[in-house]
């Protein structure tokens, strides 16, 4: 009887627990539209939050600069950002609950460029264009470019007009999001194409790693639930 009242008091403590969440520009994941923060991995993670009872501060999603919510949730406890691609360098940085979509990485260019990547030693031939911190980065720095070989940014639509001007040669980003970005932004998607796949990866929630394992596992079951009803 003991027991039974401890996992009630422990599954309520864990129910109220209040999280400050981070996310960025990658459509059709998550993206900001008339005010709102919208996307497949944020309606799932409001139904996810909606059944385990657990509320976002002050009931707001935080959409801003990646490397400010990837710092923030790496540093403050409470504090989740997606939809993250959980890679071997990021493993122990954080607690994961997913999947939840997949991501291909890659490379965009415009076709006019006429770019053929034959093997990844031909990316030193050209300026690519990534942001700070994300899975992007990291997958061309395991392949052996330097941070001094890439245009970093935090702003991907700056990006995007760069890369339409011919300013760089290709972005590196998930794919799927960079077209949406692309149309968004004023641009014509059928005039880019992408020229390499660096690699599909799962995206998640990622929740800073001192949260509750017992949490991460609760939050990891219902999702399945969720995720098995549609």
């Amino acid at each position: 009887m003991k027991f039974f009242l401890f996992l009630g008091l422990l599954c309520s403590l864990l129910q109220a627990i209040v999280f400050k969440v981070y996310t960025e520009q990658l459509p059709p994941y998550n993206y900001m539209e008339d005010g709102k923060v919208l996307g497949r991995s944020t309606e799932l993670l409001k139904e996810l939050f909606e059944k385990t009872g657990h509320t976002i501060y002050q009931n707001n999603i935080n959409l801003t600069a990646w490397s400010r919510g990837y710092h923030e949730a790496q540093n403050t406890k409470n504090t989740l950002i997606y939809s993250v691609a959980r890679t071997p360098e990021r493993e122990n940085i954080f607690k994961w609950v997913g999947p939840i979509d997949k991501l291909a990485v890659g490379l965009v260019a415009k076709k006019s460029s006429h770019i053929s990547i034959k093997t990844t030693e031909s990316f030193n031939n050209y300026t690519i264009g990534v942001m700070h911190d994300t899975a992007a980065e990291m997958m061309l720095l395991n392949l052996g470019l330097k941070i001094s070989d890439l245009e970093r940014f935090s702003n991907p639509q700056a990006q995007l007009k760069k890369l339409a001007e011919g300013r760089i040669d290709m972005v590196a980003f998930g794919v799927e999001g960079l077209y949406f970005m692309l149309k968004d932004a004023g641009f014509n998607p059928s005039d880019y194409e992408t020229v390499y796949i660096l690699k599909e990866a799962d995206l998640y929630f990622a929740f800073h790693k001192d949260t509750d394992d017992g949490l991460i596992a609760q939050l990891n079951t219902i999702l399945k639930s969720i995720q098995k009803s549609r």
